[in-house]
Order: structure tokens, then sequence, then C-alpha cells
């Protein structure tokens, strides 16, 4: 029988929307994601709480609110000092609300400088690609350059040289083949995701690509070859943050949207099928003694 993965959700199209990203890039070093301090009350078991998160968005849309409420409540305690030093108090408010508009404008000009260079690396990533697919071959000052990179000690040169052989019917190998599932299970945060399962399709991916929007936010392209999981050629998931910045002027994330995988039959990765034993009937139902 087929049953869903604990702490995955069959009928949420992948990647959900509670997936929030691993880093704050690609939109500047100083973007916000969601998050609450954890308090710590003895042994607190984190993954079966991001599990119970995951699977109730509106219990997170519900905390939220009520942190919310919560900001700028005050405690009291600057209503209790005397009036000149409150009128101080006041006076750096005002201080750190015009440092907040040059943080706002701070962030907004590492973004565009973020879309300028990137327009600069597209011509290197999609280089890149085409070595990786078997579409093209790196040229001899690329090659020189990257073997300058990685060379070795003296006393490991022969060994390297051993190592570097190659191998037989090497000649038929198009590209890089796996280049991104090792690229991705080579990421610490990365790795730890991936099960044995799910490297069956990441085998099949062959480029990832990034894109600005128009609005702060960006989005993730993952192109696959014809596989025998999905027949979706391309699957994205976009990460959209909120139109205001944070106190501080930084950009605060909103949240993120996913593609729907079209499974081929049966090889749906959120779900595992189980066979259950059948009980020998013959004891069972046999005849009494």
């Amino acid at each position: 029988m087929a049953e869903p993965i604990k702490n995955r959700r069959a009928d949420v199209p992948a990647p959900t929307p509670q997936n929030t990203p691993a880093s704050n890039a690609p939109i500047s070093s100083h973007a916000q994601q969601p998050g609450v301090a954890s308090i710590k009350e003895e042994d607190f078991d984190r993954a079966a709480a991001a599990s119970i998160f995951a699977q109730n968005p509106k219990l997170v849309q519900m905390i939220q609110g009520r942190l919310g409420s919560l900001v700028g409540r005050s405690s009291g305690y600057i209503e209790s000092l005397p009036a000149p030093v409150r009128r101080r108090v006041a006076g750096l408010k005002g201080i750190q609300k015009e440092h907040s508009k040059l943080e706002a404008e701070f962030q907004e000009e590492v973004l565009q400088l973020e879309k300028k260079y990137f327009a600069k690396f597209t011509p290197l990533y999609e280089k890149r690609a085409e070595v990786v697919n078997g579409k093209n071959e790196p040229t001899e000052e690329e090659i020189k350059a990257g073997e300058e990179e990685d060379e070795a000690d003296e006393a490991d040169k022969a060994d390297k040289a051993e190592k570097e052989k190659p191998a037989e019917g090497s000649e038929d190998v198009a590209g890089i083949p796996e280049f991104w599932l090792s690229a991705m299970k080579n990421q610490i945060s990365l790795a730890e995701m991936i099960t044995d399962r799910d490297e069956g399709a990441l085998r099949y991916l062959t480029d990832i690509r990034m894109e600005y929007l128009d609005k702060p936010g960006f989005r993730l392209l993952f192109d696959f070859a014809e596989n025998s999981y999905f027949t979706n050629k391309t699957l994205t998931k976009t990460y959209y943050y909120q139109n205001e910045s944070g106190y501080g002027g930084d950009f605060i994330y909103d949240h993120a949207e996913g593609d729907k995988i079209n499974w081929k039959e049966g090889q749906d990765l959120t779900v595992r099928v189980e066979s259950k034993k059948q009980r020998n009937k013959s004891k069972l139902f046999g005849p009494k003694t």
C-alpha cells in the first residue's frame, strides 16, 4: 500500500511554501528570514517541532499573528522615566528612524549591484552548463587555469599523474555525469536533506539557474533531462520578499511557491509503498484440533 513519507505531504505541490531559503542569498547579506528565537526547555525535539509546523501552516500563521500583536507593546519602563529622559529616548528613536531610511537605501543599492554582476556572471553559467552537459568543451586556457588552481605539492605529482590516467571507455563519457547531484551532496545543508530515494531523480538534473523578480525576490529553476520520475522539464521555486522593508531597513522574507510535480505512475517520491505480509490462512482459518 502507498502511504505518505513521514514529515512530507503528498497533497502539497513540492517544494512546499513553508520551506524557507537555506541562506539569505542571493538578495543581500542582510536579508532576513522569518524566525523566532527558540526557548530551550530541557530536551526539546526540534525535528519534531519542525515537522508539526511544516504540516500545519495555519498554526504558523496563528503564532506569527500573535507575535505581531506583541510588537511595540510597552513594558511600562519608558513611561516610568522622568520626562527629560523620555524626551531623550524619543530623540534616539528619531535618530534610529533616519538610520533605517539609509539602511533601506543601502539594501536597495546592494540589490541593484547584485543584479548588475549577475548579468555578468550569466554567460559563465551558460558556458558551465554546456560543458557539464557535453555540448561543448572548455578551452585550453580554462583547463590550464583550473589545473593551476588545483596544483598539488611536488611530492604528490607522481600520484596525481597515476590517478589522472584515463579509465577504459572514458572517451565515450559526455560532459560531467551527475555534476549537480555531486555539487548538492557536497553542500552540507543540502546533503542533509537528500535521501537515497531523492538521488534517483536528482541524477537527471542538467542545470540549476536563478533569476531575479521585478520586485524583491528571486526564482530558482531546476532543469531535468527525460527521466522515469516525472514529466516536468523544469521545476521552479520562487521566493518572495515583503514590499515593505523591516524596521532596520532589511528585506523581509515572506513566502515561497513551488511548481506542482507531475509524477509518473508509481514514481511519486513523496510517498512510500509498503507491502504487508499475508497471514498464513491455513493456520488462521484451519480446522480446530
